[in-house]
């Protein structure tokens, strides 16, 4: 069932004829418009009526399943998972369900039976895992072994196994067995994950090797160290062990397997099978704040704000990952339109977290967008007297606060802030286009402008705002003829953007072709410019850019043409 696309399920008939015939079309038609809005609390509202009065639906049951699972309500996905698997449905997503009941309920022994049955995932490698990890949890340590054995050959899934084999011994105390594991594995540049490095720190740390795991801590994070890994250093430097384990459990273990589903499957399938694979993991294991924060971003990409804030929220303050769900639950505010719960969400981080760069910059930024330029450069200000002078990175900082700067007319500063981040990182297209273009626009520094502006389209050729600004200079120096081509391909690059049109249509007019000027203002006019753009360009299309220019004080285009 689950190989029809998962927002057609309820779109292959306008209505089905066992829902009219049972009087549902009306909750049909709604669930079927709540799905495609990605609505889960109105679909599963709706599909509820629908399968309570059809249970041969196995459609709609499974939209329902989806549904509830993004909601993250999965006491009411079992009965219905159930449902599904006794109407002898081979349905991916029901066994989905029924695979982390088992789990939830350590009821081990199930999971086996229902992995022997084939209702797995329908991924022979994830399978075998899983059911490698069952054994665990039901004290067959020999037959999980035996299953990870006969994965261990297995391409492109060899790290994957080699990584929960370590996880395995990890579990089960064998500490020593899982760092050989490790070891192994890290031979290979980037093969361990973050998290995969952390399970393998708190290995050491638990057979005593704090020495060992300090190298391991210096040889891959350095001196870089978010919250979590400080204080992890922490702890190693006194040699205590923490608490709690990353992964101390089967379930935890299963709930990595589900993690690195929704991991693979994020750029490559709909983001309903990677948000119900990300979700499975967080109920699974509950401290598992990546499967937390990518179920949030997922709900992020799927336009549900107000569920991702409240996904976000699941963190508390004491973890020390707090400060990248609030990063992203400011950034889910603000899409949203709660713009002022963002800035107050960042204004409290900055708070608690008082040298955290990232977050006077996310703060300083929105603040930039909201066109609040002078609160913004204070919070930048903060942010550059917590960087280090020569931190390369600082150059955003810089940059952004030079905007804001110039976003004000104060030129000198802002061309200080520019020059600055061209120090820090001299070959940054954005900067360079930004500094040229605003030179041009100054008329300034011509010759300059150019240099820049040609060496971030070598940099960024594909960018159409970074093309437009190679034309505009071309133009500003009267060069019209040689501004066209570039022009043009600004206005490919970029179809709907106004300035970019509007740009193309002062070329075309100063070349004599005025026809596809006029062509040109229409098209910029019916992409909602700014206002004062817009009356700008209505003046153009009544009077033509050579009267404009003159009305403007500007110099005028026949002196160019002459000169030509």
């Amino acid at each position: 069932m689950i190989k029809k696309p998962l927002l057609l399920a309820l779109t292959l008939a306008l209505i089905e004829p066992a829902a009219a015939e049972h009087g549902l079309a009306g909750p049909y038609l709604a669930a079927r418009h709540a799905s495609f809005a990605r609505d889960f609390l109105t679909s599963s509202t709706y599909l509820q009526q629908v399968v309570s009065q059809d249970l041969s639906n196995i459609d709609a049951m499974e939209t329902l399943i989806l549904s509830k699972i993004a909601l993250g309500v999965f006491e009411d996905v079992f009965p219905i998972a159930d449902q599904v698997v006794n109407a002898g449905a081979d349905s991916q997503v029901a066994h989905v369900a029924l695979i982390a009941k088992a789990v939830q309920r350590e009821d081990f022994n199930g999971l086996i039976g229902l992995l022997d049955a084939g209702k797995g995932i329908g991924h022979n490698v994830v399978d075998d895992l899983l059911l490698a990890w069952a054994n665990v949890g039901a004290g067959d340590v020999q037959a999980a072994l035996a299953k990870m054995d006969a994965l261990k050959d297995q391409e492109p899934s060899r790290g994957l196994v080699s990584y929960h084999r370590a996880l395995m011994h990890h579990v089960m105390g064998d500490f020593e067995a899982a760092e050989t594991i490790f070891q192994d594995i890290g031979q290979d540049a980037g093969a361990l994950t973050r998290r995969a490095i952390i399970v393998r720190l708190q290995s050491l740390m638990a057979q005593g090797e704090f020495d060992h795991a300090e190298a391991v801590l210096e040889t891959y994070f350095g001196e870089n160290l978010d919250p979590e890994l400080f204080q992890m250093r922490a702890d190693i430097i006194a040699n205590h062990m923490p608490d709690k384990r990353l992964i101390g459990s089967v379930s935890d273990g299963i709930a990595e397997v589900f993690y690195a589903i929704a991991k693979a499957l994020g750029s490559e399938a709909q983001d309903e099978y990677t948000l119900m694979h990300a979700r499975v993991a967080e109920l699974l294991s509950r401290e598992h704040v990546e499967a937390i924060l990518l179920t949030a971003q997922v709900l992020e990409n799927m336009g549900q704000y107000d569920l991702a804030t409240k996904v976000y929220q699941e963190i508390s303050p004491d973890n020390p990952i707090f400060h990248l769900a609030e990063l992203g639950r400011a950034e889910a505010l603000r899409d949203s339109g709660n713009v002022a719960g963002a800035i107050e969400a960042l204004k409290n981080l900055t708070r608690s977290h008082p040298t955290m760069v990232r977050a006077y910059r996310t703060l300083g930024n929105i603040l930039r967008y909201e066109e609040r330029y002078q609160d913004a450069i204070e919070v930048f200000n903060d942010a550059i007297e917590l960087s280090n002078s020569e931190d390369k990175s600082a150059w955003r900082l810089f940059y952004a606060r030079g905007i804001a700067y110039e976003r004000l007319n104060e030129w000198p500063k802002a061309d200080h802030d520019f020059r600055e981040a061209l120090r820090l990182k001299p070959d940054q297209p954005l900067v360079l286009n930004y500094l040229g273009y605003s030179l041009v626009e100054k008329k300034v520094q011509l010759d300059e402008a150019l240099a820049m502006i040609e060496k971030a389209v070598d940099l960024r050729p594909s960018s159409g705002f970074i093309v437009d600004s190679l034309g505009w200079v071309l133009f500003r120096m009267q060069q019209y003829e040689e501004a066209v081509p570039h022009l043009e391909r600004a206005a490919e690059l970029e179809p709907v953007d106004p300035i970019v049109n509007d740009h193309l249509g002062d070329v075309y007019w100063a070349v004599g072709r005025k026809r596809e000027a006029h062509f040109q203002w229409q098209r910029a006019l019916s992409f909602d410019p700014e206002e004062a753009e817009a009356d700008r360009i209505r003046r153009k299309l009544d009077v033509g850019l050579d009267v404009v220019l003159q009305e403007e004080g500007a110099d005028p285009l026949t002196v160019a043409q002459s000169n030509d």
